[in-house]
């Protein structure tokens, strides 16, 4: 039984050495080479700091992204994924949570000057030029057990304050196994990896490869705006499988690609991130009718996902998939308002228990304890639970459809979103007064409506710097004054009506 996700690197060098694990259009490392790298990383922060810590880890999309966060998993420590592309006022709000005492990075950039940081800069550049510590490395890896964190993933907060969602080795490892599994994930398949790194969905593309000996190519964000160049390189690369959000999918069948170069290598076509329109998928279908289509559902607080949905049919363009049935060792049922079982055929809040739980959310006890609870069903002993907010319904097939959202997240670009954490920072520019965000789901566009002497480009720009890209509204109405509720809140309904026009 693995320990530590380090087990699936140990065995995948002693397997595969010379094998590549992961490429870019410039360069590819081989599993020894991952090996030899996470020992001299693990080997630098052992020396520099005790087991337990986190690290931020501040990277781009590269090949050597991998080996920082095993490196931090060596040093006995969890690390904090971030992008470097991300604004600097979000990394700063992040780092302020975190209160790491050591930021590793990819990049040459001068933390202490953009970001405030005054704790320890450490470079891939500097790790790599020391040799590993074996001592010193079985000591720091001596203490670690399955149940320590691996990583903290930071989300959107509805109190316009980042959530950070704390998950362990054992999770990661749970659902690593059941996946490759129940998919038969070999070290034929080549992951085409969509994702950016610190995201949710890159946790298969970069630990499935060390389980089974697949390779994981990083393809260039800059091809998912040109879906011709993107499908080429799928194809000078042979990917055979995809695990991207639904919209990077429907973004290459909307722009009629299919019509100009076929996939000559895809087998696998795992989407998730938020629903698959099926005119799209549709189009997947009929342009490759001999690949595998499956739905997943899931939230950052339970690993990646927990639930799949094979579709084994040609959908037709006005169907809902629905989100299928939970993996092995994890169980998925629905809670009525009252904490009471939920009939067959009704709606009720999504809830799920198993290994694939996260620990909580970093330093907020009270958030952790709101949504991690005691299973209500199960009065005979104590057992955790993870309340997504998320409403379904089980059909008589048991299998789950979604139903929406009890609350304002969505899901938008495959990331999840907080509307209360955009009004949030809107509300922190001069010359805003109220501001209401809405989300148009027909054409996923996040709406914001707002009143108070701000332009909508200083809005657009002051919004630009503090978030990331996905959560930039499309649409910005300002107005003499918001539509309010007889209690005084803003009357949503009327603003939908108006988001409507």
């Amino acid at each position: 039984m693995q320990s530590s996700i380090l087990d699936y690197l140990d065995k995948a060098a002693k397997r595969w050495p010379g094998r590549v694990a992961y490429c870019d259009e410039h360069e590819s490392i081989t599993f020894a080479k991952v090996l030899d790298e996470c020992n001299r990383i693990g080997s630098t922060l052992c020396s520099i700091t005790p087991p337990g810590r986190p690290i931020l880890v501040l990277a781009g999309k590269g090949i050597h992204v991998p080996s920082l966060y095993l490196g931090v998993a060596a040093a006995g420590c969890f690390y904090i994924p971030l992008d470097i592309e991300l604004p600097v006022q979000r990394i700063k709000t992040i780092l302020g949570i975190a209160q790491p005492e050591i930021i590793l990075t990819d990049n040459d950039i001068n933390v202490s000057t953009e970001l405030g940081f005054s704790g320890r800069v450490v470079t891939l550049g500097e790790c790599l030029a020391k040799k590993p510590d074996v001592n010193t490395l079985s000591e720091c890896r001596r203490g670690l057990i399955d149940v320590d964190p691996l990583y903290v993933l930071f989300t959107s907060g509805s109190s316009g304050v980042p959530k950070g969602v704390v998950t362990a080795h054992r999770s990661v490892i749970d659902y690593i196994d059941v996946f490759a599994k129940t998919f038969r994930i070999c070290s034929e398949d080549v992951f085409g990896n969509q994702a950016p790194l610190d995201y949710v969905a890159a946790i298969r593309d970069i630990y499935l490869p060390l389980h089974t000996g697949a390779k994981t190519v990083l393809i260039p964000k800059t091809l998912f705006s040109t879906p011709k160049q993107l499908f080429e390189y799928l194809n000078i690369n042979n990917i055979t499988t995809l695990c991207w959000v639904a919209p990077a999918l429907s973004m290459c069948s909307e722009f009629g690609v299919f019509d100009e170069v076929s996939l000559e290598s895809v087998t696998n076509v795992f989407f998730t991130g938020s629903v698959m329109p099926c005119k799209h998928l549709k189009v997947w279908q009929k342009n490759l009718p001999s690949a595998l289509f499956v739905n997943h559902y899931g939230p950052t607080e339970i690993t990646a996902s927990c639930s799949y949905y094979t579709v084994n049919h040609l959908v037709s363009e006005t169907e809902n998939l629905p989100i299928g049935r939970p993996f092995e060792n994890t169980d998925m049922f629905l809670l009525s308002d009252t904490g009471g079982e939920v009939p067959q055929g009704e709606t009720g809040e999504i809830c799920v228990r198993g290994t694939c739980l996260a620990l909580g959310y970093y330093k907020d006890r009270a958030k952790t304890d709101e949504s991690f609870i005691d299973n209500p069903l199960n009065t005979v002993y104590p057992g955790k639970i993870y309340k997504t907010g998320d409403l379904g319904c089980i059909d008589s097939d048991d299998v789950i459809h979604f139903r929406g959202r009890l609350d304002s997240q969505i899901k938008h670009m495959g990331h999840r979103v907080e509307l209360g954490e955009i009004e949030a920072a809107a509300l922190a520019l001069r010359g805003m007064d109220r501001v209401c965000c809405l989300f148009h789901e027909e054409k996923s566009q996040i709406c914001i409506f707002y009143t108070g002497t701000a332009s909508k480009r200083e809005v657009a720009v002051h919004l630009r710097e503090r978030l990331p890209g996905y959560m930039i509204p499309r649409r910005f109405d300002k107005l003499e004054e918001l539509p309010l509720l007889p209690n005084g809140k803003t009357d949503r309904g009327a603003l939908k009506v108006r988001m409507g026009k």
